[in-house]
């Protein structure tokens, strides 16, 4: 057929060059034989329409471990890399300073309640004396001055209590500092998280202030995930009343999809104006710890669905340079349509095979160019897109037929054009055919 056919077109070429349109028809019908295709109508339905960003996970905690107090490292705690609950101790550094300058604020403590006991016993004993000299004076039996020595004596006693209940506060501050360096030397996990590799040793002096953590933490169930959004991908969203991303999944290194989906827990309010993009984060359930801080993923989420698309298995689509076409058999004399489409999305959705069971199939979403797919197909007869005869199978040979009937038109001829035998198209999902080494070797 493709001898033929490269024949026919250098007869037409030599025919036409002569200006014989009659026998370029001639010789068209002599050549052109019926080419069988496989066909099927076009599907219509609703189709989501995804997108994929690239990201990077981190912890939704995440933080270094530093020590608050300096001395000697007694113990670390914990296993490089485990898993370690909020209270958990990590780090013990030597508490003995810290424990001998909590005895002796402790003991300053106990000074200044007995300063203030004694204090007291003081004010008590002027009171008693003001309030007895006060009866004695009405009947003259003190002095005005005696009463009031003893009255002044009053004042200073209270203010003497006073001091000494402030002394008590200022022990008891020093104190609770003291047992709170005491409680430091023991260092606890703040969150429940993985904790990295230490990066001390027991024995090491390790002093406040350090510019290298003695670890660090991060919380990975869930964890996050921060990734960026071109703007115009959420072109028509009310930002500060909807989500203009929900549910999302999760695609790792090796290509896999993660087994839980992630959701969106924040948006930024502005568009970078360096990159035009809109930064988001979103949380992803981790029970597993399958994920871990640091590794790169790409994101993908549902942005929009396109109502009553048209879709046709990818292998009807012809392209040629910048064009993508596809061919629908004409009903009045079985000769292929060729129509121009924009592609959309490639979706995989189930498709019965030859073996009546449904298996997975790549279809790919089209639009007319010019005008809708459907106003071309009710040019030619067509009253629905599921009536049309798409070429899946053979569109090769069908573009050919179309540009020589084209040509055979231009010439003026009125028969002999090429036509083609349709027949329903039958998915038969792909196979591998790699060959088993054990096969060889056997």
């Amino acid at each position: 057929m493709m001898l033929a056919l490269s024949g026919l077109l250098a007869a037409t070429t030599l025919v036409s060059c002569k200006d014989d349109s009659k026998a370029t028809a001639a010789a068209a019908a002599q050549q052109m034989h019926p080419v069988p295709v496989s066909v099927a109508g076009f599907t219509q339905q609703d189709v989501d329409i995804y997108a994929t960003w690239f990201g990077h996970l981190r912890g939704v905690n995440q933080s270094d471990i530093r020590p608050e107090v300096s001395g000697k490292l007694l113990a670390q705690m914990y296993a490089d890399g485990s898993l370690v609950k909020e209270g958990d101790v990590l780090f013990r550094i030597d508490p003995s300073s810290y424990q001998a300058a909590a005895d002796q604020a402790a003991a300053a403590v106990a000074v200044a309640k007995a300063a203030v006991l004694q204090a007291s016993a003081a004010r008590d004993r002027a009171k008693q004396d003001v309030e007895r000299y006060g009866t004695l004076i009405k009947t003259g039996s003190v002095s005005e001055k005696l009463y009031s020595d003893a009255t002044q004596i009053l004042k200073e006693t209270e203010a003497g209590l006073a001091a000494a209940q402030a002394q008590v506060k200022q022990a008891e501050a020093a104190q609770e500092n003291a047992q709170l360096n005491l409680d430091r030397c023991t260092i606890r996990a703040p969150f429940t998280g993985l904790a990295s590799k230490a990066t001390v040793s027991v024995g090491d002096l390790i002093a406040v202030g350090s510019p290298t953590p003695l670890t660090t933490m991060s919380s990975v169930d869930p964890i996050r995930v921060d990734f960026t959004v071109p703007a115009k991908q959420l072109l028509g969203k009310n930002l500060a009343e909807e989500k203009p991303l929900d549910e999302f999944e999760l695609i790792q290194e090796d290509g896999s999809v993660f087994e839980s989906k992630g959701t969106v827990v924040a948006v930024e309010s502005e568009v970078s104006k360096s990159t035009g993009t809109v930064a988001c984060i979103g949380h992803v359930p981790n029970a597993k710890l399958n994920l871990r801080s640091g590794s790169a993923v790409r994101v993908r989420a549902k942005i929009d669905t396109v109502k009553d698309a048209l879709l046709v298995p990818s292998r009807a689509i012809i392209s040629s340079m910048a064009h993508r076409y596809l061919f629908v058999v004409n009903p009045a004399d079985n000769t292929p349509i060729c129509i121009d489409v924009q592609l959309g999305e490639e979706v995989t959705i189930p498709v019965k095979n030859g073996d009546g069971a449904m298996v997975p199939m790549l279809m790919q979403v089209v639009r007319g160019t010019v005008k809708p797919i459907e106003e071309t197909l009710a040019d030619y007869g067509i009253d629905s897109p599921a009536n049309a005869q798409v070429v899946v199978e053979g569109g090769q040979m069908a573009d050919r037929y179309a540009k020589v009937n084209s040509m055979m038109k231009a010439q003026g001829a009125r028969g002999g054009f090429g036509t083609l035998v349709p027949t329903p198209f039958v998915y038969t999902a792909p196979v591998s055919t790699t060959t088993s080494v054990t096969a060889k070797q056997n």
